[in-house]
Formats: C-alpha cells, structure tokens, sequence
C-alpha cells in the first residue's frame, strides 16, 4: 500500500473514532440525564405516614375491586359456555 493509501486509511479511522466518541457522550449525557431525573424523583417520595397508609388502603381497595370484577367475568364466561354446550347438545339431539 502506497502512502496515499495509509492516509487514507489513517484519516477513515480518525473519522470514525470521532463518531464513536461524539456517540459515547451522547450516550454519558443521556445516562446524567437519567440519574439526576431519578434522583429528584426520590426526593419527591418522601411521604407520611398517613399519605402511606391512605395510599395502601386505596390500593387494597383497588384489589378487591379487580378481584372481584375477574370473578363476575369468570362467572359470565362459565354461564355462557353452558349455554352454548346446552344449544349444541339439543341442536344435536334432534338430528
């Protein structure tokens, strides 16, 4: 390889290191970025006692609701099978 060859070789590398270098700091920016978001975050939870405790009491609250809510459709859904096994059976039935 001739000279002009090296540095051009030499100058296609150099490029790309600067790439990968302006690329690694946009990335340690974004993660910054981040940790100091989820930082000020922590800062804001601190909470008392009753905030936790209405808090914990609407979530368990929110539960019995979901439970409840899966078991009416749990419900619905073995009723309507058996309607449906019912209509096949006496469709079948017949013929």
């Amino acid at each position: 390889m001739g000279t002009l060859g090296c540095i051009n070789d030499m100058l296609r590398r150099d490029k790309e290191n600067r790439e990968l270098r302006k690329r690694s700091r946009e990335r340690m920016q974004e993660t910054r970025k981040e940790l100091l978001d989820t930082r000020k975050m922590q800062a804001n939870l601190q909470l008392s006692a009753e905030e936790i405790d209405s808090i914990r009491g609407k979530i368990v609250e929110k539960e019995e609701h979901d439970k409840n809510q899966a078991f009416k459709v749990k419900v619905e859904m073995v009723v309507l099978c058996l309607c449906l096994f019912l209509l096949l059976y006496l469709v079948f039935s017949l013929f």
